[in-house]
């Protein structure tokens, strides 16, 4: 099945904090670097001082909203606006945007998920596909899109 859209910056990063509320596996993805950053902060400073205080925990917290919001602001700006084809098939899926296209079989896919105004398509790596509702002709073809991803993770 081959579909073709595209988004914009806000809707990306829109999509992306709904996708935080909406899904665990993608808020667990998103949210292990800030957390194991948060930490090595904790332990450094236990191995320096050899006994963590109020303070090392509010800097630890502030790392870790830090790294947050740089992630957010690297969502805003390495989004891909222009449009983009997705095909989606047995080997798993297929996009191109320009001149970049990627090959993604469906082992490195770890979750998808119908998020109502969006198809959520998330990547091992945490990386994730944000598929509007607009992108499929109505939704006798996104059910389809929807039961065919899910056979085909099942199969993998």
């Amino acid at each position: 099945m081959t579909i073709k859209y595209a988004l914009t910056r806000s809707e990306i990063v829109r999509f992306f904090f709904y996708g935080l509320v909406r899904s665990r596996k993608f808020l667990a993805r998103i949210l292990r670097f800030p957390i194991f950053l948060g930490v090595a902060v904790l332990a450094t400073d236990l191995a320096v001082s050899r006994k963590l205080t109020v303070r090392d925990g509010v800097e630890s917290f502030a790392w870790m909203i830090a790294v947050f919001l740089v992630m957010v602001l690297l969502v805003f700006i390495r989004a891909k606006t222009d449009e983009r084809t997705l095909i989606v098939s047995q080997e798993g899926i297929s996009t191109q945007i320009g001149s970049h296209g990627l090959q993604l079989p469906w082992n490195n896919v770890v979750e998808s998920a119908d998020m109502g105004r969006y198809v959520l398509l998330v990547r091992s790596n945490g990386n994730s596909f944000f598929i509007p509702s607009r992108a499929f002709s109505g939704p006798v073809e996104r059910a389809e899109f929807l039961r065919e991803i899910g056979r085909w993770r099942e199969a993998k």
